[in-house]
């Protein structure tokens, strides 16, 4: 049957659902059951909320069913009560206080006869405009070191200080200045390098600037589809396209596939029901795992935005993870003041240290060991990890404390046998350290000289 067979004489917010943007049928009937999904359904059936331990917020978790049964017979609409209990005389009758117009029910019976395929972009909130927002200049003095990357070669460190990005050459001696620059009105919030090195990624508030190396300069700005700060980045093998992590502050945590030689939002999905922090990617840039203010950290297919899973991580925001090479085990630290190390294959916490003096900002695996930084100004590296298991959280390992800085820790960038360690505070200075843990750089970049 054609569309527009389907599609004459219907109320024209289904008609545009339908219809709209040049997609095909089926294409269609997903976004426009999705709407309806999200506009009479998600209220009593999300994420945060599950009567009867109904969850719609995945297919997934639809298709998983509550504490009544299975909600959704794929191909069988007749037999799926997500349909069935929509119809008039039905009891009990959903929505509870509501009767759905029959073309809305059929919208989703036939979606449900084509095997309810998901579109995870269409059951988000429409985001509506977004509120101008103007940054008013930087105060005097503040140039927090919010953001660090390394190479994949190593030769390079990048740092955003305050709302300009420095780029460094690493060696075996003192950080060289090679490169500075500023296209953010904002201070910098993330940084991620290309494989080859010739390209550097810097994240802020809706936007994200492209740099060339060679030469130096701006390549590209990116603007249009971004909504918030991007706490992270990640650039995919091959070099053309990122991973963000972006969203409305407190409101929704949105992770952006972008095409980095135009600009242009591939996907986006609703990962976190709060803000993201932060940000890491797995099996080749297959997998991205992702950490929020909603105290979760998440496992998501790149290509198509389906959760694979999720780990109930901490008491409070999640603010930094990383996965070790091998991508076994993943480590975590929160504003609960924990680190914790698990199992990425049985998400079970094999290393817990509680009781730290301050919040745990950034986590980074070197080889079998663990750097961690915090509110605290404290560094240090955590070695001879032990395993444990239940609420045992002592015998955990051995921490060595690096250096101490005078404001909190945002960041921290290491090569992976940690002959060089990096950290940026909040009273913007850079920092290192050797493999021995000999400090070997304390810089000001309000003292350095024009490269």
């Amino acid at each position: 049957m054609k569309v527009e067979m389907r599609c004459h004489g219907w109320p024209l917010v289904v008609l545009t659902m339908i219809c709209a943007g040049g997609r095909s049928a089926a294409e269609g009937e997903a976004a426009a059951a999705m709407r309806i999904l999200r506009a009479n359904c998600l209220g009593c059936h999300s994420e945060s909320k599950h009567k009867g331990g109904l969850m719609l917020h995945t297919r997934e978790a639809m298709m998983k069913g509550g504490s009544e049964g299975v909600a959704v017979v794929a191909g069988r609409p007749e037999e799926s009560p997500l349909v069935t209990l929509l119809a008039a005389e039905a009891d009990p009758h959903m929505p509870p206080k509501k009767q759905l117009p029959a073309p809305e029910i059929a919208v989703l019976s036939d979606w449900v006869r084509a095997g309810a395929p998901w579109d995870a972009a269409a059951l988000e909130a429409d985001a509506g405009p977004l509120r101008p927002v103007n940054p008013a200049p930087l105060p005097g003095g503040y140039r927090p070191v919010m953001a660090m990357a390394l190479s994949a070669d190593g030769t390079k460190l990048a740092a955003g200080w305050g709302n300009e990005v420095l780029v460094f050459a690493v060696g075996d001696g003192p950080l060289e200045l090679r490169h500075r620059g500023q296209a953010h009105p904002d201070p910098v919030q993330s940084l991620a390098w290309s494989s080859d090195g010739r390209q550097l990624l810097s994240g802020a508030f809706r936007r994200l600037v492209v740099w060339g190396t060679e030469p130096w300069g701006v390549q590209r700005e990116i603007r249009d589809g971004l909504s918030d700060r991007i706490a992270a980045v990640r650039m995919l093998p091959g070099g053309t396209q990122a991973v963000l992590a972006d969203g409305l502050a407190g409101e929704q945590g949105t992770v952006r596939v972008v095409e980095t030689a135009d600009g242009s939002v591939l996907r986006s999905w609703k990962a976190h029901d709060d803000s993201l922090f932060a940000l890491d990617l797995a099996d080749g840039g297959k997998l991205a795992v992702t950490a929020g203010g909603d105290r979760m950290v998440k496992f998501w297919e790149v290509a198509s935005g389906r959760e694979t899973m999720r780990i109930e991580a901490h008491g409070s925001q999640v603010l930094g993870l990383d996965l070790n090479d091998e991508g076994t085990q993943l480590v975590t630290g929160g504003a609960d003041r924990q680190l914790k190390v698990w199992d990425v294959k049985t998400r079970e916490s094999t290393v817990t240290l509680s009781g730290r003096s301050a919040a745990v900002n950034a986590v980074q695996w070197i080889g079998p060991n663990v750097l961690t930084a915090g509110d605290d100004g404290a560094l240090g590296r955590l070695s001879d990890l032990k395993a444990h298991t239940g609420a045992q959280s002592s015998e955990t390992g051995n921490e060595k404390q690096l250096g101490k800085a005078a404001s909190p820790v945002f960041c921290t960038a290491a090569l992976p046998d940690g002959r060089r360690i990096f950290a940026g505070t909040a009273d913007g200075r850079i920092l290192g350290w050797n493999g021995e843990g000999k400090e070997t750089d304390a810089i000001d970049p309000a003292s350095l000289a024009p490269p």
